[in-house]
């Protein structure tokens, strides 16, 4: 095939996966919305609904328990920690509870949730075909420019959750890593989109395709941590809040179950980030002479080390409040968020990482 037809097949990938990641974003509501029912029927058969904050604490574990059914796993953050039945965690049997709900209901939020993640599967599957389309095109690594920066970063995002839900029973996340997948697939294709073309000859370089696509799988990691830390910071904000009726965030892990998934998470990335700090600088040596040159790009991506350098630095020290720590991850993703937007597009920002072709 032409570079022509490989470019166009690559955008048709791009639209379609657009699609299915559209399918997938409302399987995943109604993924959420199955296990809100589910809840409220746990609520109400053992009249926790009206006052839940005084209802028997092991009544509502054994009911939320039957909703869950046999086959429901009990790790941290797969189910939320007053799923646990009093069987498992040594509380007091407590009065007697009515039957729970239907089983059917936690079978029908599985199967919606399995749907979902088998959907994102699919369109993250399209979304790689499309960049590799792309690479195929223009014969080289497929991030010269914002448009193939911005959906190889969204592939990124989508194959790192693909690896981590099936195992962690993370079908309640899909909605919050699905949905700016999606935003930046739109951003992409209708304000971004360049026609494929040559690279720019500071950019013909084998570390072309070390440095960026570590960097793509740090800011992965760092997308699902702060998906994670964001919810964990909700959790902690509705904690001890009497509520009149079930929410969706009901059924999530507890505060700090997500703080630690968070902390995890970005982990990893920070790792991965710290190599991409360092690969950046061996490459600026061969390319313009220097390791170093204050350049914006160059400076925005230490500032992102240092902040979750520092993140991470407090979380690991003892009597350090895990709530502020977590809003220093986020002031970290906003950074990122900076560094991939304004940094590349803001005249203000102009340096030697000018390479986003718009």
């Amino acid at each position: 095939m032409t570079p022509e037809t490989l470019a166009a097949n690559a955008n048709l990938a791009l639209y379609s996966s657009m699609l299915v990641y559209t399918l997938a974003m409302l399987a995943f509501s109604w993924h959420l919305a199955a296990r809100t029912g589910a809840t409220t029927q746990a609520s109400q058969a053992t009249g926790t609904l009206e006052a839940p904050e005084q209802a028997s604490a092991p009544a509502r574990e054994q009911a939320l328990a039957a909703v869950a059914g046999p086959g429901a796993s009990h790790t941290q953050l797969e189910e939320p920690a007053h799923d646990r039945s009093p069987a498992r965690t040594g509380a007091p049997a407590g009065p007697p509870v009515p039957a729970g709900p239907d089983p059917t209901h936690s079978r029908a939020s599985r199967q919606r949730g399995n749907v979902a993640l088998m959907l994102t599967y699919l369109a993250t599957l399209l979304l790689i075909g499309s960049v590799l389309l792309r690479g195929i095109a223009v014969m080289r690594p497929p991030w010269g420019n914002m448009f193939e920066f911005a959906t190889a970063a969204a592939a990124a995002v989508g194959a790192v959750y693909c690896a981590l839900a099936k195992r962690h029973q993370w079908q309640w996340l899909g909605l919050f890593i699905v949905a700016p997948i999606l935003l930046v697939l739109g951003l992409s294709v209708t304000v971004l989109y360049t026609e494929a073309g040559e690279l720019m000859p500071a950019l013909k370089s084998y570390w072309l395709g070390i440095h960026v696509s570590i960097a793509f799988l740090a800011v992965a990691f760092f997308t699902i941590g702060f998906a994670l830390g964001a919810l964990s910071l909700v959790q902690q904000h509705r904690a001890g809040k009497p509520s009149t009726r079930v929410r969706f965030l009901d059924t999530l892990p507890d505060a700090p179950a997500l703080e630690r998934g968070a902390y995890s998470i970005n982990m990893v990335g920070f790792i991965l980030w710290t190599f991409t700090l360092i690969a950046g600088a061996i490459w600026a040596k061969e390319a313009w002479g220097a390791y170093w040159q204050w350049d914006p790009k160059e400076v925005w991506t230490f500032i992102i080390w240092t902040v979750y350098a520092a993140y991470m630095h407090g979380r690991a020290t003892a009597g350090v409040n895990h709530r502020k720590t977590t809003y220093i991850a986020v002031g970290g993703y906003a950074a990122v968020i900076i560094n991939f937007t304004l940094v590349n597009l803001m005249a203000t920002f102009a340096g030697m990482h000018n390479y986003s072709g718009m």
